[in-house]
């Protein structure tokens, strides 16, 4: 049986949300709707919570299933991506065979979604990730320049093809969650290559939080979930 390992990665150092990570969303901590959803799947033989915050880490240690990840200042900044510091932890911590990643921001992918991602993970799969439908096709995506000039990205826009309900529908990452085989991911240094998998999520569970926006949106949709 395969050795499962589940890491929620908090960086200490939001910038257009502070303290992101710990902010309040239906009374709890932003990161304890993530850590409580791996926990209830039940999939993962540890779970950690990497973090180079203090406040971070003391809203984790109220889960005796999860371990701390001291993540190393090299791997702090804004500027070093989530993956480059989770491959860094890979080689860090003890041996396992699927390693699982859920971003603290993305409060509503469910214990389900995630035990259905596993069930993809067979060997013949490389990676598997939560996706959603893009809102707006990208088909019709303009850049915009200088003076106020656009300049469309594809030909949809020059030929006057215009009506959606004709375009293939594209997929985005939802951010809820990102697991591979171990050995693959040191190899390819990230989770799309090879074959890939997706669990579809729909628009209400793909809601990834970025600033006080995003935030007041997340609120609507918890009470929402509440009340029903």
């Amino acid at each position: 049986m395969s050795k499962k390992i589940a890491v929620v990665p908090a960086r200490g150092g939001s910038t257009r949300l502070k303290d992101k990570n710990i902010c309040l969303l239906g009374g709890k901590p932003l990161i304890c709707h993530t850590i409580e959803s791996v926990i209830e799947s039940g999939c993962f033989d540890k779970i950690f919570v990497s973090t180079d915050s203090e406040a971070i880490a003391k809203v984790a240690t109220r889960y005796s299933e999860v371990e701390l990840y001291n993540r190393e200042p090299e791997f702090s900044g804004e500027r070093v991506t989530v993956v480059s510091a989770l491959l860094d932890m890979i080689t860090k911590i003890e041996e396992h065979d699927v390693f699982a990643y859920f971003l603290p921001t993305c409060p509503f992918r469910n214990a389900k979604d995630i035990r259905d991602g596993i069930e993809l993970l067979t060997h013949d799969v490389d990676s598997v990730i939560s996706g959603t439908y893009y809102d707006e096709p990208p088909q019709l995506a303009m850049i915009h320049g200088q003076n106020n000039f656009a300049y469309p990205v594809f030909d949809n826009l020059k030929a006057g093809v215009t009506n959606s309900k004709y375009f293939t529908k594209y997929i985005r990452p939802s951010g809820g969650f990102y697991m591979g085989w171990r050995d693959r991911l040191l190899k390819n240094e990230n989770f799309f290559s090879g074959n890939i998998k997706t669990v579809i999520t729909p628009k209400e569970r793909a809601v990834d939080i970025d600033d006080a926006l995003d935030m007041q949106f997340a609120e609507i949709i918890f009470n929402q979930t509440r009340r029903n």
